[in-house]
């Protein structure tokens, strides 16, 4: 009888000990994700964030259309007496360190670089960096894409990506274009993959 007792009570303290464990695992599983999301968290709370907005110019005169920051094209006169056309991008840094090594470029639906500016870095107090397209077309698909990273991401090896899509529309002042902006996409790429000439979203 002491030996059945025994045997039972092996059994049930197997059965409180492995129930432990397992609670165990559980609970150190549970703060190792939190203590992910928490890095992850900080990371996204303290990396830069360019994010970019399209510019409208518009004319309020019968004379000739204002061409000083648009796109090259067409520019004939109009005879609307209000119009409005696409001017330049705005480029802002609404996170909270700077962007280094900033590079700016105009891809085309097949993703050929088409126009490309690099800047050392952007604050996040600094103002607007204005972005002009030299040229676009009426009815075409094209991707404005800011490369950038900071102290962090390169300790991760990773750089950062903004892609805002826009297709060009014909404006209602002749021979000017407008823009429609989808919605921007934020992505981070490996280190090894940084560069403008292979840029994939």
């Amino acid at each position: 009888m002491s030996y059945i007792t025994i045997l039972v009570s092996s059994f049930l303290t197997m059965g409180l000990v492995l129930v432990n464990f397992y609670y165990s695992y559980q609970a150190k599983k549970m703060l190792e994700a939190k203590i992910g999301k928490t890095e992850n968290e900080l990371v996204m709370a303290s990396r830069p964030l360019l994010v970019a907005k399209a510019v409208v110019r518009e004319r309020v005169t019968t004379g000739e259309p204002d061409t000083s920051s648009a796109p090259i094209g067409t520019k004939t006169s109009s005879d609307q007496p209000l119009a409005s056309h696409f001017s330049h991008f705005e480029l802002f840094n609404a996170g909270y360190s700077p962007a280094l090594g900033l590079e700016i470029s105009l891809v085309n639906e097949e993703k050929a670089v088409l126009q490309s500016e690099s800047l050392g870095f952007l604050r996040n107090s600094e103002q607007a960096l204005p972005f002009v397209p030299i040229k676009l077309e009426a009815h075409k698909t094209y991707h404005l894409v800011c490369e950038y990273d900071d102290i962090r991401s390169r300790e991760r090896k990773i750089w950062y990506q903004m892609w805002l899509p826009f297709t060009t529309v014909e404006s209602s002042m002749k021979g000017m274009i407008n823009v429609k902006v989808a919605e921007m996409d934020f992505k981070e790429v490996p280190a090894t993959m940084h560069s403008i000439a292979s840029l994939k979203p």
